[in-house]
């Protein structure tokens, strides 16, 4: 019997930017006094905010910081291949390369490792 065998391993990576400072007092619509408060305030607005057309409604520094946390370059700062994975021996044959979420790959049957 010949058959098709490959090992998997799954990790989990935890991801960030790097932090940028935002003054609550050069928000004027935000009536929130808490960090919290901030936070959703912030969530809640970020997209529009920096995917507004036209003038932007802040100062240059809080715009570009705002920016950098949208869309600035993240880095892993922990991943659990560190410490451990899951994973599985699986058994199974090959699929075409337009199945990539599978890896390319129908599993028949399968052993967590």
């Amino acid at each position: 019997m010949k058959s098709h065998f490959r090992k998997t391993e799954y990790y989990t990576s935890h991801n960030a930017n790097t932090p940028v400072e935002l003054d609550s007092e050069k928000f004027p619509d935000f009536k929130g006094e808490t960090e919290e408060e901030f936070l959703q305030y912030i969530y809640d607005n970020l997209d529009g905010w920096v995917d507004s057309e036209g003038e932007p409604p802040f100062d240059e520094e809080t715009q570009n910081a705002l920016g950098e946390l949208q869309y600035g370059s993240m880095e892993e700062y922990w991943g659990s291949y560190q410490n451990y994975f899951e994973g599985e021996l699986q058994i199974g044959e090959s699929t075409p390369e337009s199945n990539y979420k599978n890896g390319n790959f129908k599993t028949i049957d399968s052993i967590s490792i």
